[in-house]
Formats: C-alpha cells, structure tokens, sequence
C-alpha cells in the first residue's frame, strides 16, 4: 500500500489492539491508576499490597481506549491473581455463572446445573483461593449490556468476604449507559460497593499530536507527515476519540499517496474522513466555519466601537443648566431654561441627587449632577415646581478628596437640614433615600468582605494534602454543583444534595461552596476540591 511511499516499515495506524502500539496518555494513566487503587494492587510505593474487594467503574464514549486501559491492568496484574475476562456480557445469571466458572476453570455438571449449584462452585473455589493466598479477579467488558438481575447476582457474589477483604473484586467497562444504569433504584447496593470509578474522556490537540507522532515512530517513520492545519481539522473531526483518528489518518495516508503528496494537509484530511466517517462525518453548519466566524467577529467589533465612540461624544456634552450670572443663587424651576426641565422627567438624563460637599462644609446641598445615570426612581414631574435649586459647577473631584468623602461617609450619618421653600415632607423623602443608600452600601460591602475572606485564605487543594488526610477521606463523586452568592448553594456529592455544614461522612463536612470549588473540612484540615471532582 503506502508504506514504501512513506518509508513506513508497517501500517501504522490500523485499528487493531496491538500492544506495540500502546500510547499511554495522561488521561490513561489516570484512569489506571484509578483502577489500580480500587483493587488495592499497588500502594502508593509501588509494593503490593491486599485488594480490598468491592467494585471498580471505568466508562467512556465508543473507542476512547478503555480496552487498552483493561489490558495494561491485566498486563500488570501479579502472579497470585486469577482473572476471569467476559467479552460478551448478554448473558442471563445462570449463563454468566457458568461462564465465570469456565473462565476459572471450576468443574460442574453441564446438564442439569442450576444457580444455587453454580453459586456454591464459585464460592467453593474463591475460598480456595483464598486460602492458597490467590486473588480473584472478574472483569466484564461492554457491561451496559449486563441486564440488572444479572447485576444483581454479581452482587451476590461479592457477599463472600472475610474480615478485612472481598473474597472477589469485579471491574466493569463500559459505555457512559452504563452509569445510567447503575442509577436504578433497585441497583443502589450495588452502586454503593463501588470503591473506584473514572470516566475516560478523549484525547486533547495537544495528546492527539503526540499520539500520531508515537505510533509514526513505532512504524519507523520520523519525519511529520501531518501539517499543522491537517492536524487541528482531524482533532475536530475526530473529537480526540483515539479510534476514530486511526480511521481518519489511514484513510488520509492512502489518499495522499493516491494523489502523489508527500505531506497530509487540511484539504486531504477532509476529503479522506468522508471516506471513512461517511454518513458519521458532521460537516460544520455556514456559521461554524472559520471565515464566517472571523467576519461576524469583525462586524460586531466595528459596531461595538462605532457605539462606544458615540455614546461618548453624548456623555461628554456638558449639561449647561444656568447663565453664569445665575451662578450661586437659589433659582426656581421657573428660571431655568425649557431643555432643562424637560429633561427632569427623562429616565435616560439628568435627575435631581443629594450630594456631599468636601468635608470643610459637612452640609447637603441639593446640586445638578451632569449626565448622572442613577438606578434610583427619577423624581416626578409633580413634585418639581416645589424644589429649590442651587445651582454650582460641576467640577470632578480628585482623587484626594475622594479619599476624605470615603472617610466622612464612613464617620458620620449625614442629615438633612431644612430649607426655605423646601417642604417637610420632601426633606423626609431625601432623608430616608440617604439613609437606604447608606445600609444597602454597608451590607454589600459586608458580604464582599466576608466572600473576600474566604477566597483570600491559603487553601491547598486536596492533592497537596498530607498523605494521611488524602487515604482517610472517602470516594467522592461530585454530580451536581449549584453555587449561590447568598450562601444557598448545594452540591450533590455521592448520590445525595448536601449544603454548606452538612456532613458528608466521619469527620468530612462542606465548609464553602464557591463558583469553581468546594472547600472542605477534614478532621481540622481545610482543603479544596475543582468542581464536579471524582475522588
């Protein structure tokens, strides 16, 4: 084919499981070690140490390696574990007993073999096993075929146990309905015994490069024979899902050679995942092109800065209330011209506020603010023909005397004080206003401080903790994360919606719940936890 035409010594990407081709990313690392700890097979210094039995999850979308993760556990597995494979899990109980017992080479009676006599050869042999120091080992692949009676009698078996260990542990792979289905009400025990579970997502731009690159190498070939752009459109087409990448960039590898190319670019990747994908190849809606996107970013850009430079020439348009020869006096609504006050009733213009002059005079004065947009109620036109005004220039202050107005506000309550021609009844409105103003701005800065209290404190994440605070807390499985900055959020961690306070197990309890984290609070030690975290 084209391996002459590369310089390859064999096809490098077939989709075959072939362990020369192990490409252990990040994210399988993770899910193996994940694995790993639930069957208790390594410590944290590499020594074997005792499974603890139980239950063991790992799913993940079609084709993202969770076979390749099972065969590197198995590959590992020391030499006093017996391990029982099921490939194919559409089995009703009394099947997949007799299958189990096949796998463990366990004699029976063909004919005429019921549950119970299954289940008592099973029995009978982990004890067995026990006994000569072998652990017992079951792993089920493509299990969100497994119907839940046949779950169930998985459960079962787990019953057997001694003091300090399951007699069986069990892992089970399959597809994200695998996790749906061990949601079901009459599966919660099961669900329960799950000491471990890991979701493996696909690959990122940055894994996908490095896993095209190694399996090239393994081939014998060193030179890229993927450009930039035919690497980013396979991430996209593939969605990191290592199957699909080997489909796309074999297709891409014949069609290059077809066409005499030496390096694969964007247009031969395309043209290539229409023969593989097919009908499964999404091509990208007008809008989802690069091209358009790029377009419609500009024209929002050109219209936001068009706006932006308008409704600053409008706010930089001095407010000319009254003549400078009026400058100083009280004047009378009366006075002052007809654009002026036709604008009192406005929402969008100038309203009428109580400001603080520096503090060399503590009083009040009822002045003109220049283009003040102010979420207070502007005030009626009803009431305008019995207000006073003063009018005085406007000049911005500096940063100083704010600085002393930040001071004075926080010193005194300011009053006002009554005025010729200015009703009592007025002077109440304007009091009460400064004194809502005054108690909304103090309790808002109470619950920034308080929120700034708990964000500013050095708090390590769970990973930095010490070991003994990592092993003693338990497995924690974060599904849902509401925060509320009124302190009312939840988190549904381990099946069950639980709030700042609530105990989540022995000496485990939610402190915070912030946008991004949980804080946590284990025997004294405070740590953090990302949101929606399986520990």
């Amino acid at each position: 084919m084209y391996t002459n035409f590369f310089s390859l010594s064999e096809l490098p990407f077939s989709i075959a499981p072939n362990p020369k081709y192990l490409f252990m990313s990040d994210r399988h690392r993770e899910a193996l070690t994940h694995l790993s700890y639930g069957l208790g097979s390594a410590s944290s210094d590499g020594s074997n140490i005792e499974g603890n039995g139980g239950f063991v999850l790992l799913t993940g979308e079609v084709g993202t390696g969770k076979t390749t993760v099972s065969r590197c556990l198995m590959a590992d597995l020391p030499e006093t574990t017996q391990l029982a494979f099921i490939l194919n899990p559409t089995l009703s109980s009394q099947e997949l007993l007799a299958t189990i017992c096949d796998q463990l080479k366990i004699r029976y009676r063909k004919t005429g073999a019921t549950l119970k006599t299954l289940t008592d050869k099973i029995a009978e042999k982990l004890l067995k096993n026990h006994a000569n120091g072998i652990n017992t080992l079951l792993i089920v692949d493509e299990a969100q075929h497994l119907q839940p009676e046949v779950l169930e009698q998985l459960r079962l078996l787990t019953n057997l146990e001694t003091n300090t260990k399951k007699l069986l542990q069990v892992i089970l792979i399959g597809q994200p309905e695998l996790q749906q289905l061990l949601k079901r009400r009459d599966l919660r025990q099961l669900a329960q015994r799950i000491t471990a579970r890991y979701h493996l997502l696909p690959l990122n731009q940055q894994e996908l490069i490095a896993y095209i690159k190694h399996r090239l190498s393994v081939a014998d070939c060193h030179r890229a024979l993927f450009n930039k752009s035919a690497l980013t459109t396979i991430h996209k087409l593939s969605q990191g899902i290592p199957r699909l990448i080997n489909l796309i960039c074999h297709s891409a590898l014949m069609e290059a050679y077809n066409s005499n190319n030496a390096v694969v670019d964007k247009k031969i990747v395309l043209k290539a995942a229409s023969h593989a994908l097919g009908d499964d190849l999404e091509q990208p809606m007008w809008w989802q092109q690069k091209y358009t996107q790029i377009a419609m970013a500009a024209s929002t850009l050109l219209l936001v800065l068009f706006a932006g430079l308008w409704l600053g020439q409008k706010q930089n348009e001095p407010l000319q209330v009254v003549s400078p020869k009026q400058q100083g006096k009280v004047v009378e609504p009366a006075e002052l011209p007809d654009k002026f006050v036709n604008r009192l009733s406005t929402d969008e213009v100038s309203t009428i506020k109580a400001l603080p002059l520096p503090q060399s005079a503590p009083k009040f004065e009822v002045v003109i603010a220049q283009k003040v947009v102010s979420a207070e109620p502007p005030i009626s036109k009803a009431l305008t023909p019995k207000i006073a005004l003063k009018a005085q220039k406007i000049i911005p202050p500096t940063k100083k005397e704010l600085e002393q107005s930040s001071a004075l506000d926080s010193q005194e309550n300011y009053q006002v004080e009554s005025v010729d021609g200015v009703s009592d009844d007025l002077l109440a409105r304007f009091q009460a206003a400064i004194d809502d103003t005054e108690n909304s701005v103090n309790h808002q800065n109470d619950a920034e401080r308080s929120q700034g209290q708990v964000i500013e404190q050095d708090i390590k994440p769970l990973s930095q903790m010490p070991a003994w605070v990592q092993k003693g807390i338990p497995n924690l499985t974060f599904e849902q994360h509401i925060y509320a900055s009124d302190g009312q959020g939840w988190v549904n961690v381990n099946g069950r919606d639980r709030y700042e306070g609530d105990t989540v197990a022995n000496g485990l309890s939610i402190d915070k719940i912030l946008p991004q984290q949980v804080i946590l609070t284990y025997r004294g030690e405070k740590f953090s936890l990302p949101a929606l975290t399986n520990w």
